[in-house]
């Protein structure tokens, strides 16, 4: 009851996408703090490896299938930002950039996992996983960050299923047969969880690569994926038990709703510190 009446008395209640965004911002901001601003950057890059998951697994939730032209321009314009800073290097197309790319590619993704399931997953898992060592030089987290959303694509089909399975058992007509509803969901929850692995299995593997973390550092590292692995695993849309007072649920809200918009200019104002203000910078 607690619970319930806070919810009620709130307008707008803060969702647990939120708050995992809101996680994320936090993250990146350590990672960015890391990598533009100190010289010993360990245990802040650690810190900043969690953001890209939860971003990447929220692509591949979302249904939505508009790709917005400021995740374009935004991409396009960090690129060019990083690489001016690198002296008109080449540098791998900013991380807007694959979202907007797995924003086109999710509707052909679900399409072929529900006409072939596990073949087409399979599939799907092996070419990312083989992709693994190149795609970072296509994208900014490459086909690590593919992972991860195929797992919130799968995620978002389990929960769909299972939201689907409770109406027909429960005198729903629908085109399933009651018995054969529970082995659907059962397959969809083996995807996902399978999927949740294989992701976190990539990314750990490929930041180590990346970055050589000593042992207690990767331990950490290996610590945080799997806390955030089973997060994700049992994440649902919705208002969050946890309502934080006014202004900071504003606040939270606010995160929420802009992550990206707020990622691109945290992102934007760091290269520009350190191609203006490079007495700030290592």
């Amino acid at each position: 009851m607690p619970d319930a009446t806070r919810l009620t008395n709130t307008t707008h209640p803060v969702d647990n996408t939120d708050w995992l965004k809101t996680a994320a911002i936090i993250s990146t901001v350590f990672g960015h703090i890391g990598f533009f601003f100190t010289e010993e950057d360990g245990w802040l890059s650690v810190f900043g490896r969690f953001a890209a998951p939860i971003l990447f697994f929220f692509l591949g939730y979302a249904q939505t299938q508009t790709i917005p032209l400021r995740w374009i321009l935004l991409g396009v314009t960090l690129t060019l930002l990083e690489s001016w800073n690198e002296d008109w290097n080449w540098v791998a197309p900013n991380i807007l950039l694959s979202f907007a790319l797995i924003r086109f590619v999710r509707p052909y993704v679900l399409l072929l996992m529900k006409r072939h399931g596990w073949i087409a997953f399979l599939l799907l898992v092996c070419a990312l996983f083989a992709m693994l060592p190149a795609a970072t030089k296509i994208v900014d987290y490459g086909a690590e960050g593919w992972l991860w959303a195929l797992f919130g694509l799968c995620q978002r089909r389990y929960i769909d299923g299972r939201a689907a399975a409770g109406n027909v058992i429960s005198g729903a007509q629908g085109s399933s047969s009651p018995e054969r509803v529970p082995k659907e969901i059962e397959s969809m929850a083996a995807m996902r969880l399978l999927a949740c692995l294989i992701a976190a299995v990539g990314y750990i593997w490929q930041e180590q690569v990346e970055f050589s973390l000593p042992q207690i550092q990767f331990a950490v590292l290996i610590v945080g994926i799997v806390a955030l692995s089973v997060g994700l695993c049992l994440f649902m849309r919705g208002p969050s038990r946890i309502q934080p007072p006014e202004p900071a649920a504003g606040a939270v809200r606010f995160i929420g709703q802009y992550t990206l918009e707020i990622y691109a200019l945290q992102l934007a104002g760091s290269e520009l510190i350190e191609k203006f203000l490079p007495d700030l910078t290592p």
